[in-house]
C-alpha cells in the first residue's frame, strides 16, 4: 500500500501484492470528510472515547477538591498538609505511568482498557473507606493513577492510532467526554454533599463507571471500514518518510525540551487554582460557590468550543502551528480572576479556562505523532502524561503553601499569568522551525 499526501487530503493506492480487501475500504477515506458525517461512521469508536474521558473524572482535580473542605475538616489537616498528601500522591502517580504508559503500546486495547476501568472502579468505590491520613494518600493514589494517568491515556492514543486523515477532529470529539463530566459532575456533587456524606457519593461514582463501561467496551471497539490507522507497525508506514522516534530520542530533542514547560504550565497552575477552589473563591474572592460551581457548565461549553476549533484547525493546518497559542484564553481568564470583583465574572474566568482546556487535548496530542511519529506513541504520549501530572502534583501545594503564607490571591494570579506568557514564547521559539 502507498499513500500520497495532498493539501486536502489523504488518498491511497491499491498495490495487489501488499493490499487485501480491506485496505481498498480504508483507500475511500479522505481528509476531507465531513465532520457530521465522519461522526455518524465512527460514532461508537468515539462514544468510547468520550465515556472513557469522562470516567477519568474521579482521579481529576477538579472532582477531588470538591471533597476538599469536609476532607480536611474530617481528618484536621490544613492547605498544606491537604496539598502535601495530594501531591505525594500525585508523583508516585506520575512514577508509576513511566512505565505502565508504554503497555498502550503491547496488549490489546479491549482487554487493558477493560481491566483499567475495573480497577477505577474498585479504586473509586474504596475512596469510600478513606479513614485517615495514610489511607487518604492511597486513596488519591488510586484515583490519580487510573483516572488522570491512565485512562486519558488510553483514550488519546486510542484515538491517535485509530485515525490518520481525522486525528485532530476525532481526538477532540472523544475529549467531549471531559467537558461533559466537568459540566454536569460539579453542581451533581455540591448538591449531594448538602443531602448525604462524600463515602456514599463515591460508591455511587464506582458504581456508574462498572455500569456504564464494562458492558459496552466490546461493541464499542468494534473497527469500520474508515479508521485508517492499524497500530503501531501500520501506522509507522503510513508515512514512510518520517522517522519514528523512540521515547529516549525524543527527550533529547531540543523541541520536545522547548515545549515540554508549556504542556506544564496549564497542568501546575489550573490544577492548584481548582484545588484549593473552595478557599479562593468562597473565602477570598468572597463569590458564592454554589454559583461558582454552576458556571463549570460554560466551562464544559467553551471546552467543547476549544476542543473542536482546534482540532478542525490541526486537520487543516498543522498542531505545530496551533500549539503555541492554546493558553491565550487562559492567559485572559488569569485576568479576569486577578482583577474581577463581581461574582458573576466566575463566567468568564471559567469559560476562558475551558477554552484552552480544550484546546491543549488534541494539540500536545496530535504534537507528539506529528513530531515524532506513532510507531512509539505510547511511550511518547506517557512521557509526556508525567510531565503534565507532575506539574499537577506541584501546583496545589505551592498554591496551598503561599495561601497559608499568606500571599494575596492577585500576587499568585499574576505570577501564575506571567509563567504562562513565558512558557508560551518559549514553545513559539521552538516550534517555528519544526
Amino acid at each position: 500500500m502507498k499513500s500520497s499526501v495532498t493539501s486536502s487530503r489523504i488518498t491511497w493506492t491499491h498495490d495487489p501484492g501488499h493490499c487485501g480487501t480491506r485496505a481498498n475500504r480504508i483507500a475511500k477515506v479522505t481528509a476531507g470528510t465531513p465532520t457530521l458525517a465522519f461522526i455518524r461512521r465512527e460514532w461508537r469508536f468515539l462514544l468510547f472515547g468520550a465515556l472513557v474521558m469522562f470516567w477519568t473524572s474521579p482521579g481529576q482535580t477538579y472532582l477531588i477538591s470538591l471533597f476538599g473542605d469536609v476532607l480536611r475538616k474530617d481528618f484536621q489537616l490544613s492547605h498544606t498538609d491537604f496539598g502535601g498528601i495530594y501531591t505525594a500522591a500525585t508523583l508516585v502517580s506520575a512514577a508509576i505511568l513511566w512505565p505502565a504508559g508504554r503497555l498502550v503500546d503491547r496488549l490489546r486495547l479491549g482487554r487493558f482498557v477493560w481491566w483499567v476501568c475495573v480497577a477505577m472502579a474498585a479504586g473509586a468505590t474504596a475512596f469510600s473507606q478513606v479513614s485517615g491520613s495514610a489511607s487518604l494518600f492511597f486513596g488519591i493514589l488510586s484515583v490519580r493513577f487510573l483516572g488522570q494517568g491512565m485512562m486519558a491515556h488510553i483514550a488519546v492514543t486510542a484515538m491517535a492510532r485509530r485515525y490518520v486523515a481525522e486525528r485532530g477532529r476525532a481526538i477532540a470529539i472523544a475529549g467531549f467526554g471531559f467537558p461533559i463530566a466537568e459540566g454536569t459532575l460539579p453542581p451533581l456533587i455540591t448538591i449531594a454533599l448538602t443531602v448525604t456524606t462524600w463515602p456514599y457519593i463515591w460508591i455511587v461514582m464506582g458504581l456508574a463507571v462498572a455500569v456504564t463501561m464494562l458492558p459496552t467496551i466490546p461493541f464499542l471497539l468494534k473497527r469500520t471500514a474508515g479508521q485508517d490507522g492499524q497500530g503501531p507497525e501500520a501506522l509507522s508506514s503510513v508515512n514512510a518518510g518520517q522517522r519514528q522516534w523512540t521515547r529516549a530520542e525524543m527527550l533529547r530533542d531540543r523541541r520536545f525540551l522547548m515545549v515540554a514547560p508549556i504542556v506544564m504550565t496549564m497542568s501546575a497552575i489550573f490544577t492548584g487554582i481548582i484545588f484549593h477552589q473552595t478557599h479562593i473563591i468562597g473565602t477570598a474572592k468572597q463569590w458564592d460557590f454554589l454559583w461558582w460551581s454552576v458556571c463549570f457548565a460554560v466551562f464544559a461549553a467553551c471546552q467543547v468550543s476549544g476542543s473542536f476549533i482546534t482540532g478542525w484547525l490541526i486537520d487543516r493546518t498543522t498542531a505545530r502551528r496551533v500549539t503555541p497559542y492554546v493558553l491565550v484564553p487562559f492567559m485572559i481568564s488569569l485576568m479576569i480572576l486577578a482583577l474581577g470583583e463581581n461574582e458573576l465574572w466566575a463566567a468568564g474566568v471559567l469559560g476562558a479556562m475551558g477554552f484552552s482546556a480544550g484546546a491543549t487535548n488534541p494539540s500536545f496530542a496530535s504534537l507528539w505523532a506529528e513530531l515524532y511519529g506513532t510507531q512509539h506513541l505510547g511511550a511518547i504520549r506517557a512521557a509526556a502524561a508525567v510531565l503534565s501530572v507532575f506539574a499537577s502534583a506541584l501546583g496545589p501545594v505551592a498554591v496551598g503553601w503561599a495561601l497559608d503564607a499568606p500571599v494575596l490571591i492577585e500576587v499568585i494570579i499574576w505570577v501564575s499569568l506571567a509563567i504562562t506568557i513565558g512558557t508560551s514564547a518559549l514553545a513559539w521559539l521552538g516550534l517555528r522551525r519544526a
